[in-house]
Order: structure tokens, then C-alpha cells, then sequence
């Protein structure tokens, strides 16, 4: 009797000591998932503190301009959109046109504050060409590569349009390095590199 009570005991007790690990590796595995989590975001915040547009965080994405533009002017084809400092605050301006009038239209990419909306009629010698929003890479790619291109420079503002020349959806990035403008133009549609100027 005594033989079997001591071995039941010590059953009893491995089968406890099994229990207890299951225990703890949940509560490591929370702290390392957290720091996990933890390192995943540290990016993010990098990012916020970019040398590119002083390092500012926008309320206001260039899809949701476009977005809004064509809520308010769904007629409207787009034919420029510049992103870049007006009057000390950084704003999306797109220009647009439908069959009778020109439209300038601005908000402020920091507060959402529509700042300008502006129409006249379009004159007899307009020669704007549409904008095809839907075929151009994603900003953030066009943005990614125009750096790649000038990587000791700070994006201050871009640029999309259609080249008046080749009919060709260009984005033009705009850059400072020290004392220099340096304006990197590449194929809205490929992100494929044109051309550099330097001023």
C-alpha cells in the first residue's frame, strides 16, 4: 500500500509539473509577440519622422483628393495634381475641365480645409489633356522611385501631369539638396526613370 500511495503521488505530482509549463509559454509567448508587434511598428514611426515634406503626417491622402474632386466635379476630367507648401501649409491643388469651364480646386493635406474651388469658362484655345488617374502607378511607388533617384536629397512637392510633347502621364518629383533644385521626371504610368535636372 505504501509503495503504490508513493507512486501515485508522484504521478500526481510529474502530471503537475507537466501542467505548469503550458502555463508559462502562453504569458512568453504574449511578451514576445508584443515585442514582436512592438519592432513591426518602430517603421511606421521612422517613416513619420522622414526628411521628405519636414516630416510631416497628412489627414489627407492624395486618393481621397482625388476622391473628393470627383465627388464635387463628377463631369470633370482631372488634368493636373500638385502636391506641395502654399502659403506655409502643404496642399493638394488639382486642375480639371468638362465641356464648358476650367476648374482649380485645393485642400489643405494637413487639416482637410478645402481652400480653393474656382471655375471659369474654358477658352476657345484650351488644349489641357486628361489625366488617366485610373492607369498611373500608385503615388507611394512613383514617390519610392523618384527618390531612389535623388537619395541624398528631401521631396518637397510632386507633380502629375500629361507631357504636352509626348502625351506621356509624367510625375515630376521635386527635391532640395543644400542649396539645389533637383527635379526627377519618370513615367506615371511604368515609373520608369526620364530624366534628371539639376538648378
Amino acid at each position: 500500500k505504501t509503495a503504490s500511495l508513493s507512486l501515485a503521488a508522484t504521478l500526481l505530482l510529474a502530471a503537475c509539473g507537466g501542467t505548469e509549463t503550458p502555463t508559462q509559454d502562453p504569458e512568453n509567448s504574449t511578451t514576445e509577440s508584443s515585442a514582436t508587434s512592438s519592432m513591426e511598428s518602430s517603421p511606421t514611426t521612422e517613416s513619420t519622422d522622414s526628411k521628405n515634406f519636414e516630416g510631416k503626417s497628412f489627414s489627407v491622402t492624395y486618393e481621397q483628393a482625388v476622391t473628393d474632386f470627383q465627388e464635387a466635379y463628377p463631369d470633370a476630367a482631372i488634368s493636373s495634381i500638385d502636391f506641395d507648401k502654399d502659403l506655409g501649409k502643404y496642399s493638394f491643388e488639382i486642375n480639371g475641365f468638362d465641356d464648358t469651364q476650367e476648374i482649380e480646386w485645393e485642400v489643405n493635406a494637413e487639416n482637410g480645409e478645402e481652400t480653393k474651388n474656382k471655375t471659369e469658362k474654358k477658352e476657345s484655345d484650351f488644349d489641357d489633356q486628361e489625366l488617366m488617374i485610373d492607369d498611373l502607378m500608385a503615388i507611394d511607388e512613383l514617390i519610392t522611385k523618384s527618390e531612389e533617384e535623388a537619395p541624398n536629397a528631401s521631396l518637397v512637392s510632386w507633380n502629375l501631369e500629361v507631357d504636352e510633347d509626348t502625351k506621356t502621364p509624367l510625375f515630376t518629383g521635386e527635391f532640395e539638396e543644400g542649396n539645389n533644385d533637383v527635379d526627377v521626371h519618370l513615367n506615371a504610368e511604368t515609373g520608369e526613370f526620364l530624366s534628371v535636372e539639376n538648378d
